[in-house]
Order: C-alpha cells, then structure tokens, then sequence
C-alpha cells in the first residue's frame, strides 16, 4: 500500500475531527479578539505594559500572528495526520496569550484588554481541541512539549517578555524579570 493511501486511509480515525476545517475556528476567535483588543484601548495599556507601544507595532504584529495563525490552521486543515503539530501549536498560542492576559490582569490588579475573549473564546477553544487529540491518543509528550515550545513560547511568551525586558515594561517588573 502506498504511503498516500495509508495515509488517506488512517486519516479520519486519527484526526480528531472529521471535520478539519474546525481548526479554523482559532482564526474567528483570534478576530473577536482583536475587536475587544481595538475597542477597549489595548495600544494605550500595551504602551504601559510592554513599553514603547504604538498602532503601527501593534497592526504589524496582529498582522504576522494572523498570517502565522492561518497558515498553522491551513497546514492541518489539509492534512491533520502530517500538521498536526501545526493544528496543536496553534492551540497553543491561543493558550499562552490567554496566559498572558490573565496574568497581566491579576498582577496589574487592572483590565487588560483582550481578557474577556481569552477566557471565554481562547482557553475553552484551545482546550477543545487538546482534549479531542488526546481523546484519540494524539497527545504525547513529544508532541505537546514541541507545540508549546513553538506556539506558546515562541510565537508568543518570548517575544513579549523579550520585548518588556528591553523596553521596561510595566509586566517584566510585575514578573520581576527587570526592577
């Protein structure tokens, strides 16, 4: 047998969905996301927080994430056997900016915007997914250490505390990672 009709065949019994394409739903989310994010002063609070922040940074980096986010989902969604580390890091990255979020909300003592959507949209979603892999012994700890060494970590946690640490944001000195 060949290994595109292996594949082929083993596909729907590994995939954790038979749809696919639900991967997708990271790339809706992540907009509800933004939506809060532009509304409720994200740029203003991101200047505090991550320092030296502005519109241009911001629209550049929401840019590259969506890209990266949609490129992740399209790999899994055409093929979830051979991405699926592609379809977990995703999930991945949705978590650690929901980390994000909420740690900056509870040490800052204050709102930060895009907590609303992380914690009803990202973690629930984020979760769904992990759980559905593991349900049908995808996960392992090869394949979930990578996924969040490369959606949380990377994409993610590394760059913005790279980013406080340089600029002396308010949420390096809230990790104490700078005085």
């Amino acid at each position: 047998m060949s290994q595109i009709a292996y594949e082929d065949r083993l596909a729907p019994a590994v995939s954790f969905s038979a749809r696919p394409a639900s991967i997708f739903i990271f790339c809706i989310i992540y907009g509800f996301h933004m939506v809060e994010e532009f509304c409720f002063g994200f740029v203003e609070w991101g200047d505090v927080y991550f320092g030296s922040f502005d519109w241009t940074q911001n629209l550049f980096g929401n840019a590259v994430f969506l890209i990266l986010l949609a490129a992740a989902c399209y790999a899994y969604y055409k093929n979830p056997v051979k991405y699926l580390l592609a379809g977990m890091s995703s999930a991945m990255w949705v978590l650690g900016n929901a980390f994000l979020h909420i740690s900056a909300t509870i040490l800052g003592r204050e709102y930060s915007p895009g907590i609303v959507t992380a914690v009803i949209f990202y973690i629930p979603a984020g979760l769904y997914f992990l759980a559905g892999w593991n349900k049908r012994g995808l996960v392992n700890g090869k394949n979930l250490i990578m996924s969040f060494i490369v959606g949380a970590m990377l994409f993610m946690i590394v760059p913005t505390f790279v980013r406080t640490i340089i600029t002396h944001g308010r949420l390096a000195v809230l990790f104490h990672l700078i005085r």
